[in-house]
């Protein structure tokens, strides 16, 4: 591996100037902007890298991000670590990364960031125990969490503005005539939250959130819960189900095909999050779309363009409303 005592050596100069120019410090000490120059392509051409651990240790930025992923296993999160890893790529940062055990209620392995001491946090998962925050917090690391939650000493927030997206969900299902509706969904706390929004919200609609099932989380939840909402309801079926996300529709999809109901025809079916499958599904799922992108930015800028003494924010982006053939008129 190349040091910078290498790059010192080729260009006959010391290393603690080849340090400077390596971290945006040289012109504190009179160096030119030719020399920072000549330092910089000199270290390029020769593939340095610098040694994260080394510079946490000097105080100096290690141009990591430390990102703490809810559950690996959910592909929602694939898009949003993957817009992290794009902004970070662009602005030299590379990513650490760490995971929760799946529902986000346990500690994440922290270890790693800690000892890396990363210039920044992302936490990407809503509802998650942020009690492993502390020393960070307490360093200095900024610390940003992209989903909805209960507001913790100095992390920020950015998050889907979940009444606006669910009342256009609402006033969609409204406008084909839906009046009488089915929830379906884990017991998870976001979930649970989800489903009493729809429920206050769709009351003030005019609309009844007549039958609301929540099962316990596992694979194919959604499965499950579809097949206990059909017998709760018997033959008087509502005309429309909200799944709490898209990964519960695709779940009760497969419920209503193996109890012989078709999408839209029998029941129309919606979801949450627009995933990469949703536009795959047979028919094609009408959803909310969750504003990944714009959270992500957001997130990214408050994180590692936070000014020193700014108090962390919470920040609320509009998602959109993505019809497809799910959903029909109610004859």
């Amino acid at each position: 591996m190349v040091t910078q005592k290498d790059i010192a050596g080729k260009l006959g100069i010391s290393r603690s100037l080849v340090s400077r120019a390596i971290a945006g410090t040289a012109g504190d000490i009179g160096a030119s902007e030719e020399t920072v120059r000549r330092i910089r392509r000199m270290a390029e051409k020769c593939g340095y890298m610098p040694n994260a651990a080394a510079q946490s240790l000097r105080g100096a930025s290690t141009m990591t991000i430390g990102v703490v992923v809810k559950d690996f296993t959910d592909p929602f999160f694939g898009k949003m670590v993957g817009e992290i890893q794009a902004l970070g790529r662009d602005r030299g940062f590379s990513l650490l990364l760490a995971g929760y055990s799946g529902d986000g209620g346990h500690q994440p392995d922290t270890r790693s960031l800690l000892r890396y001491s990363p210039d920044a946090l992302i936490i990407c998962g809503s509802h998650v125990n942020t009690s492993w925050l502390k020393p960070f917090i307490t360093k200095g690391i900024p610390a940003v969490q992209i989903g909805s939650g209960k507001n913790c000493l100095g992390l920020s927030r950015v998050e889907m503005d979940e009444v606006f997206g669910i009342s256009l969900l609402l006033g969609h299902l409204k406008s084909l005539g839906h009046r009488e509706l089915g929830f379906i969904g884990a017991d998870t706390e976001p979930l649970l939250k989800r489903k009493k929004l729809f429920s206050d919200l769709a009351r003030e609609k005019g609309m009844l959130l007549k039958y609301s099932v929540s099962v316990p989380e596992q694979y194919g939840a959604g499965r499950l819960a579809m097949k206990n909402l059909l017998g709760l309801s018997g033959r008087n079926l509502p005309t429309a189900v909200i799944a709490a996300d898209d990964m519960t529709a695709q779940c009760g999809l497969k419920a209503l095909h193996d109890a012989g109901l078709h999408v839209p025809e029998d029941i129309s079916l919606t979801g949450i999050d627009d995933i990469p499958s949703a536009g795959l599904m047979i028919p094609a799922l009408t959803t909310i779309r969750s504003p990944v992108a714009e959270m992500v930015r957001t997130a990214f800028s408050l994180a590692v363009d936070r000014k020193k003494g700014r108090e962390p924010r919470v920040v609320k982006i509009k998602p959109e409303l993505i019809v497809r053939e799910s959903c029909s008129k109610t004859i």
